[in-house]
């Protein structure tokens, strides 16, 4: 690969003491037992993000990959960061080791059990050589030796992040996993990187690779003659031409829409600006459109990695989000419910969730918005995707993600959140098992 390999064994400089019993808890692939073990750890005075490391560590040494991927691990990540803000946050942690536990396979994930060293540049590069060709074990031991002990490393996330965007398999599951599993390791201080991240190194190494969009991408900003490293460096903020002329695009489809990003890209406005008015778009078509989930947690992702660094390659995964969204069905818009008493609209919201209604969730949301500071209504659907059992990860993950977004557009984000929720089987088998009435 062009690079001098010196291998030396992962470095384990700073111990780290997994909490008993977590690990057990997950074996079980029970999601009832294993929670009802995960809360007596927790209430028994267990710190919250000791118990999701030791969980964390348990998933990903048995993670299976996959295209859907298991989403455990993520979940876990979602559950750090919805903890501050769940009225219950030992619940929001158990319904995410329930799932890790429902994942859970007898066989170990298996690495490299040693790191390549050399040249970091070199390093990332053969890291990108060793994911295109499929190579799992070699790509395992070069990110192993990008990254440090207890230390983010921005070349080894950009590298994974630049493939990750490229590649849209599985419904473009894989940048989503890998931002989730980053922002897992960066909460519990970079202590084991290697092993948290070797699910993300795994899956974006697999054999199932899907480049046609970015292809397509990078013919277009070939053809228009972009200039990415210019691009990346945008500093305008998007006006309201540019908003309208992205609304006109967006209805035309995913090529016109492609070409006005790249039209407004060279004319100086910001790679972010887009990436939010894209998660904006993605929320407001997720009200209506179920199959806009997945699209939607790209350009959550996209938002990050562009938060991330600056690298020219990362305005490429703002294009990638672009075609995605647009490709997405448009729904009839929502109208907002008047709320004149926002006690009793949080009331009905509850009971249109219960009742499997997404359309009345949606609009009750918006409606509280409106009569309401949008952090008043955080903390209730935060509990709504508590109470409901994790199945596939999906809501915790987006709520995790609506509530990051809130400031930048609550109505849609909220909305949207609301009508996942409405739209989730009612199986609430985890938070009733565990309720201290059971």
């Amino acid at each position: 690969m062009g690079i001098v390999r010196l291998r030396r064994p992962v470095p384990r400089a700073i111990e780290v003491r997994e909490v008993p019993g977590v690990e057990e808890a997950l074996a079980t692939r029970d999601p009832v037992a294993s929670a009802r073990r995960i809360l007596e750890i927790l209430r028994g005075g267990e710190d919250r993000k000791e118990v999701v490391r030791s969980a964390a560590l348990a998933a990903a040494r048995r993670f299976a990959p996959a295209l859907p991927p298991p989403h455990g691990l993520p979940a876990l990540s979602a559950a750090l960061d919805l903890a501050r803000h769940a009225p219950d946050s030992a619940l929001v942690v158990a319904q995410a080791c329930a799932l890790a536990a429902s994942e859970w396979r007898a066989e170990p994930l298996e690495g490299a059990g040693h790191a390549i060293t050399g040249d970091e540049l070199h390093l990332a590069q053969s890291f990108r050589v060793a994911v295109r060709g499929g190579e799992v074990r070699d790509a395992d031991a070069i990110f192993s030796g990008l990254l440090r002990e207890g230390d983010e490393r921005r070349l080894a996330g950009d590298a994974l992040f630049e493939l990750c965007a490229q590649d849209l398999a599985g419904e473009a599951h894989k940048l989503p996993f890998a931002v989730a599993t980053w922002r897992l390791a960066r909460s519990l201080g970079w202590l084991r990187g290697p092993v948290l991240m070797r699910p993300a190194v795994h899956l974006a190494a697999m054999p199932s690779q899907d480049l046609t969009e970015y292809g397509s991408a990078m013919r277009e900003v070939g053809r228009a003659r972009l200039d990415l490293e210019l691009a990346a460096r945008n500093v305008a903020p998007l006006d309201g031409v540019a908003r309208n002329t992205f609304g006109i695009a967006l209805g035309a489809g995913p090529d016109r829409l492609v070409a006005d990003l790249i039209a407004g890209l060279k004319r100086g406005r910001a790679p972010a600006g887009y990436a939010d008015l894209i998660a904006a778009t993605a929320a407001e078509r997720l009200i209506g459109e179920p199959k806009a989930l997945e699209p939607a947690l790209f350009a959550f992702a996209v938002r990050f990695v562009l938060g991330f660094s600056r690298t020219s390659t990362h305005t490429l995964a703002v294009l990638q989000a672009a075609r995605l969204i647009a490709s997405v069905h448009a729904p009839d818009p929502v109208s907002a419910v008047r709320v004149p008493d926002p006690a009793a609209g949080l009331a009905d919201l509850d009971r249109a969730i219960e009742a499997g209604n997404p359309r009345e969730a949606a609009r009750l949301a918006l409606g509280l918005v409106e009569a309401t500071e949008p952090e008043a209504i955080v903390p209730h659907l935060v509990r709504q995707a508590a109470l409901a059992d994790a199945e596939d990860g999906h809501r915790l993950l987006y709520a995790a993600a609506a509530v990051e977004f809130v400031g930048v557009a609550p109505g849609a984000v909220l909305a949207s959140l609301a009508a996942v929720l409405a739209r989730a089987p009612a199986s609430r088998a985890v938070a009733e098992a565990v309720s201290p009435s059971s």
